[in-house]
Protein backbone atom coordinates (compact mmCIF):
# COMPACT_ATOMS: atom_id res chain seq x y z
CA UNK A 1 0.00 0.00 0.00
CA UNK A 2 3.44 2.63 -0.22
CA UNK A 3 2.32 5.66 -1.93
CA UNK A 4 -1.83 5.30 -1.40
CA UNK A 5 -2.31 8.26 0.22
CA UNK A 6 -1.04 10.09 -2.96
CA UNK A 7 -3.86 7.86 -4.71
CA UNK A 8 -6.36 9.10 -2.45
CA UNK A 9 -8.18 12.59 -3.38
CA UNK A 10 -10.03 13.42 0.32
CA UNK A 11 -8.46 12.02 3.35
CA UNK A 12 -10.40 13.03 6.12
CA UNK A 13 -9.54 12.38 10.00
CA UNK A 14 -9.08 13.67 13.34
CA UNK A 15 -6.34 12.23 16.22
CA UNK A 16 -7.72 9.64 18.02
CA UNK A 17 -9.17 10.21 21.52
CA UNK A 18 -10.13 8.10 24.25
CA UNK A 19 -8.06 5.67 26.45
CA UNK A 20 -4.88 6.89 25.66
CA UNK A 21 -4.15 4.26 23.11
CA UNK A 22 -1.99 4.13 20.15
CA UNK A 23 -4.43 4.39 16.90
CA UNK A 24 -4.15 1.90 14.27
CA UNK A 25 -5.27 2.16 10.37
CA UNK A 26 -7.26 0.37 8.00
CA UNK A 27 -6.40 -0.06 4.12
CA UNK A 28 -8.17 -2.13 1.99
CA UNK A 29 -10.62 -2.48 -1.21
CA UNK A 30 -14.09 -2.10 -1.74
CA UNK A 31 -15.51 -4.38 -5.06
CA UNK A 32 -18.48 -3.50 -6.26
CA UNK A 33 -18.65 -4.08 -10.02
CA UNK A 34 -19.31 -1.15 -12.26
CA UNK A 35 -20.32 0.76 -9.06
CA UNK A 36 -17.04 0.94 -7.79
CA UNK A 37 -15.88 3.06 -10.92
CA UNK A 38 -17.51 5.93 -9.13
CA UNK A 39 -16.34 7.40 -6.11
CA UNK A 40 -17.20 5.22 -2.81
CA UNK A 41 -16.80 7.13 0.49
CA UNK A 42 -15.91 4.21 3.05
CA UNK A 43 -16.48 5.65 6.89
CA UNK A 44 -16.04 4.00 10.83
CA UNK A 45 -19.72 5.47 12.18
CA UNK A 46 -20.43 5.19 16.06
CA UNK A 47 -16.85 6.86 16.93
CA UNK A 48 -16.80 9.21 19.64
CA UNK A 49 -15.10 12.63 19.07
CA UNK A 50 -15.18 16.07 17.18
CA UNK A 51 -16.68 17.20 14.12
CA UNK A 52 -13.90 15.50 10.86
CA UNK A 53 -12.53 18.16 9.30
CA UNK A 54 -10.63 18.31 5.56
CA UNK A 55 -7.11 17.64 6.58
CA UNK A 56 -4.89 21.25 6.06
CA UNK A 57 -7.81 22.90 4.26
CA UNK A 58 -11.04 24.17 4.05
CA UNK A 59 -13.31 21.45 2.06
CA UNK A 60 -13.57 23.16 -1.40
CA UNK A 61 -16.92 22.13 -3.80
CA UNK A 62 -16.08 23.91 -7.00
CA UNK A 63 -18.44 24.92 -10.15
CA UNK A 64 -15.95 24.51 -13.28
CA UNK A 65 -17.26 23.70 -17.37
CA UNK A 66 -21.01 23.25 -15.70
CA UNK A 67 -19.78 20.68 -12.85
CA UNK A 68 -19.31 20.22 -9.73
CA UNK A 69 -16.46 19.31 -8.47
CA UNK A 70 -15.65 16.88 -6.42
CA UNK A 71 -18.39 15.16 -8.11
CA UNK A 72 -18.90 13.55 -3.88
CA UNK A 73 -17.59 15.29 -1.07
CA UNK A 74 -17.82 13.76 2.42
CA UNK A 75 -17.67 15.59 5.66
CA UNK A 76 -17.99 15.39 9.26
CA UNK A 77 -21.19 17.17 10.74
CA UNK A 78 -19.80 20.63 11.52
CA UNK A 79 -17.73 21.61 8.63
CA UNK A 80 -17.67 24.20 6.70
CA UNK A 81 -17.27 23.64 2.97
CA UNK A 82 -16.52 26.47 0.54
CA UNK A 83 -18.66 27.03 -2.84
CA UNK A 84 -16.83 28.92 -5.51
CA UNK A 85 -17.81 29.36 -9.41
CA UNK A 86 -14.79 29.54 -11.69
CA UNK A 87 -16.95 29.35 -14.61
CA UNK A 88 -17.58 32.91 -16.52
CA UNK A 89 -21.17 32.89 -16.25
CA UNK A 90 -23.39 33.19 -13.13
CA UNK A 91 -24.04 29.83 -11.03
CA UNK A 92 -26.48 28.81 -8.22
CA UNK A 93 -26.23 26.16 -5.29
CA UNK A 94 -28.88 25.07 -3.49
CA UNK A 95 -30.19 21.80 -1.80
CA UNK A 96 -33.57 20.30 -1.32
CA UNK A 97 -32.41 17.75 1.32
CA UNK A 98 -31.78 17.90 5.05
CA UNK A 99 -31.24 21.65 6.32
CA UNK A 100 -32.33 22.84 2.48
CA UNK A 101 -30.61 25.71 1.56
CA UNK A 102 -30.61 28.01 -0.91
CA UNK A 103 -27.02 29.85 -1.30
CA UNK A 104 -27.91 32.15 -3.91
CA UNK A 105 -26.29 33.16 -7.61
CA UNK A 106 -22.94 34.43 -8.28
CA UNK A 107 -20.69 35.41 -10.64
CA UNK A 108 -16.62 33.81 -11.67
CA UNK A 109 -14.52 34.19 -8.72
CA UNK A 110 -16.76 34.63 -5.73
CA UNK A 111 -17.80 32.35 -3.05
CA UNK A 112 -20.02 31.09 -0.84
CA UNK A 113 -19.93 29.18 2.57
CA UNK A 114 -22.09 26.58 4.15
CA UNK A 115 -21.80 24.95 7.48
CA UNK A 116 -23.43 21.76 7.59
CA UNK A 117 -25.44 20.94 11.65
CA UNK A 118 -27.00 17.50 10.41
CA UNK A 119 -26.43 14.57 9.19
CA UNK A 120 -27.36 12.95 6.01
CA UNK A 121 -27.08 12.92 2.14
CA UNK A 122 -26.78 16.66 0.18
CA UNK A 123 -27.73 16.57 -3.61
CA UNK A 124 -25.64 19.93 -4.68
CA UNK A 125 -27.77 21.48 -7.44
CA UNK A 126 -27.70 24.63 -9.88
CA UNK A 127 -30.67 26.28 -10.53
CA UNK A 128 -29.49 28.10 -13.56
CA UNK A 129 -27.82 24.64 -15.15
CA UNK A 130 -30.44 21.65 -13.84
CA UNK A 131 -27.72 19.22 -15.72
CA UNK A 132 -25.33 20.03 -12.75
CA UNK A 133 -25.08 17.18 -9.75
CA UNK A 134 -22.91 16.72 -7.07
CA UNK A 135 -23.37 15.19 -3.25
CA UNK A 136 -22.25 15.91 -0.09
CA UNK A 137 -22.46 13.48 2.22
CA UNK A 138 -22.27 14.75 5.62
CA UNK A 139 -21.67 12.08 8.53
CA UNK A 140 -21.23 11.88 12.04
CA UNK A 141 -17.90 10.18 12.04
CA UNK A 142 -14.59 11.22 12.59
CA UNK A 143 -12.80 9.22 9.90
CA UNK A 144 -13.72 8.65 6.51
CA UNK A 145 -12.32 8.36 2.91
CA UNK A 146 -12.77 8.17 -0.98
CA UNK A 147 -12.02 5.49 -2.36
CA UNK A 148 -9.59 5.52 -5.74
CA UNK A 149 -9.90 4.68 -9.26
CA UNK A 150 -9.96 0.90 -7.77
CA UNK A 151 -11.93 0.84 -5.20
CA UNK A 152 -8.80 1.16 -2.42
CA UNK A 153 -8.71 3.28 0.18
CA UNK A 154 -6.58 4.01 3.48
CA UNK A 155 -7.90 5.25 6.97
CA UNK A 156 -5.48 6.11 9.43
CA UNK A 157 -5.85 6.88 12.87
CA UNK A 158 -8.73 4.98 13.36
CA UNK A 159 -8.77 4.33 17.96
CA UNK A 160 -7.87 0.62 18.20
CA UNK A 161 -11.14 -1.52 19.04
CA UNK A 162 -13.84 -3.23 17.21
CA UNK A 163 -15.10 -1.11 14.58
CA UNK A 164 -17.93 -1.56 11.69
CA UNK A 165 -16.38 -0.02 8.47
CA UNK A 166 -19.42 1.50 6.17
CA UNK A 167 -19.84 2.29 2.57
CA UNK A 168 -21.92 5.07 0.78
CA UNK A 169 -21.87 5.75 -3.09
CA UNK A 170 -24.32 6.99 -5.73
CA UNK A 171 -24.40 3.97 -8.10
CA UNK A 172 -24.91 1.34 -5.10
CA UNK A 173 -27.92 -0.29 -4.00
CA UNK A 174 -29.86 0.26 -0.67
CA UNK A 175 -28.99 -3.67 0.28
CA UNK A 176 -25.24 -2.76 -0.99
CA UNK A 177 -25.48 0.86 1.44
CA UNK A 178 -26.78 -1.70 4.55
CA UNK A 179 -24.09 -3.58 4.63
CA UNK A 180 -21.57 -3.33 7.24
CA UNK A 181 -17.62 -4.91 7.61
CA UNK A 182 -16.88 -5.98 11.19
CA UNK A 183 -13.15 -5.17 11.95
CA UNK A 184 -11.20 -5.08 14.81
CA UNK A 185 -7.92 -2.31 14.98
CA UNK A 186 -5.26 -3.26 17.21
CA UNK A 187 -3.21 -0.62 18.82
CA UNK A 188 -0.48 0.63 16.48
CA UNK A 189 -1.29 -1.55 14.02
CA UNK A 190 -2.97 -1.11 10.10
CA UNK A 191 -5.83 -3.88 9.48
CA UNK A 192 -6.55 -4.99 5.61
CA UNK A 193 -10.27 -5.35 5.05
CA UNK A 194 -11.66 -6.65 1.52
CA UNK A 195 -15.35 -4.99 1.10
CA UNK A 196 -17.21 -7.27 -1.19
CA UNK A 197 -20.65 -5.66 -2.31
CA UNK A 198 -20.71 -8.21 -5.25
CA UNK A 199 -24.87 -9.60 -4.98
Amino acid sequence: MRGLLGLLGLIFVLPAVGAGLEPGGIVGRVIAGEAQRHPVVVFVPGVPGQAARATGERPVMDQRNRSFGPHVLPVGVGTTVEFRNSDPFKHNIFSPDGERYNLGTWDQGQSRTYTFRRAGIYRQLCNIHPEMLAYILVLDARAFVLTDGEGRFELPAVPAGRHTVRVWGEKLTPAQLARGVEVMVAEGKVTAVEIDLRP
